[in-house]
């Protein structure tokens, strides 16, 4: 009976100290800590502009390449405009017979003159003819009827000739009209002739070209970008939650896609009101603190906004950091839950502002 019990007492403190937990010890440290804000980027010319077709065409030919320095009016690209030249030639021809029209010896104010002068004629011979009608019958010489005839042919004359003055003033108006409208669609057409060259607005570098020789260009395709190439910019998306760190004149940590393991420091120059709905953030501009020769307009890279810096301060893991700021402290053979105070939060430490000392060992369950 009493090997039983040694046995069950043996078996009872073997089970606790197999069941009791294990855990990892550390002791918070004392040094520095920087909060960062991510971001994704691009690299884009500053002021840069995308030159757009005004007008449907095949490109006929491109007079730059990619990396060419062009002038303000250079032409770029040529598109086919033989459409649009006929346009211009029937235009032409449109305003040369109008011209002719509403010339004081056209066909047409001509022939309506012919037909004034003849109604004047006829008017002076009806009103000739009244006037010696009244006379004769004032002395009973001709009777009432013939007088009233001659009054209706003088009449009739006078509105003839009346109706041929108002045609004459509605044709030439009509012509001259005819000319302005001519002239005006004749002005367009040239005008529309132009949109077919393609030329620079500003001076700039040629960033990309988004068309080639061939290709069919459709009004309001991107067909360029060019930018000023002493002026390359680091545009940076930020998310809503972070935005709010962000401050003109932090530095940026900057690595390129092309370049990787390799860090670049940039400042915030910029930083834009404006939330983007398409890509839910907030567009941060930055520049390179050194020059930066033969970088690629669109090269895609990630950057640290450093927002916050700090040097002696309580520094623990993340990893013994629990759910609502709690720490499993170590006092002696007791094992304490304390709730910190945090600060600043980097990838892998946080700063205690309060709650446990330099000197406290803090503990986590393996």
């Amino acid at each position: 009976m009493k090997r039983l019990i040694l046995y069950l007492a043996l078996f009872a403190l073997l089970t606790t100290v197999a069941c009791k937990p294990k855990y990892d010890e550390a002791t918070p440290k004392i040094g520095p800590v920087t909060e960062a804000v991510f971001a994704s980027g691009i690299i884009e010319p500053k002021d840069a502009y995308i030159v757009t077709s005004l007008s449907d065409g095949f490109i006929i030919h491109s007079y730059v390449a990619e990396n060419d320095i062009v002038k303000e009016g250079q032409e770029l690209f040529r598109l086919d405009n033989r459409q649009q030249n006929t346009q211009v030639n029937i235009a032409r021809t449109n305003e040369e017979f109008a011209k002719i029209n509403a010339a004081n010896n056209s066909p047409a104010l001509l022939q309506i003159k012919a037909q004034i002068d003849a109604a004047r004629v006829k008017l002076q011979t009806d009103s000739v003819n009244l006037s010696r009608y009244e006379r004769l019958f004032t002395t009973n010489s001709v009777s009432k009827q013939d007088l009233d005839n001659a009054r209706l042919n003088y009449q009739t004359s006078l509105s003839n000739y009346n109706a041929a003055v108002a045609n004459y003033k509605a044709t030439e108006n009509k012509v001259t009209q005819d000319l302005s409208v001519s002239k005006s669609q004749l002005q367009n057409a040239v005008e529309g002739n132009q949109y077919f060259n393609l030329v620079a607005v500003g001076p700039g570098k040629v960033y990309q070209k988004f068309k080639k020789d061939g290709d069919l260009v459709r009004k309001g395709d991107q067909v360029a970008q060019i930018g000023n190439p002493d002026s390359i910019v680091i545009n940076l998306d930020v998310d809503e939650g972070s935005i709010s760190k962000v401050q003109l004149g932090q530095q940026v940590l900057v690595e390129l896609n092309t370049e990787k393991n390799k860090t670049y420091e940039a400042r915030v120059t910029k930083i834009y009101p404006h939330f983007n709905e398409s890509s839910q953030s907030y567009k941060v501009e930055a520049r390179f603190l050194k020059e930066m020769p033969g970088l690629i307009s669109g090269t895609q890279l990630q950057a640290n906004i450093v927002t916050n810096k700090k040097d002696n301060v309580i520094l623990i893991p993340h990893i013994y950091v629990m759910t609502g700021n709690k720490v499993l402290v170590k006092k002696e053979n007791k094992i304490d839950t304390t709730i910190i105070t945090t600060g600043i939060v980097s990838d892998e430490w946080i700063e205690v502002l309060s709650g446990l000392t330099s000197s406290d060992k803090i503990v986590k369950r393996k």
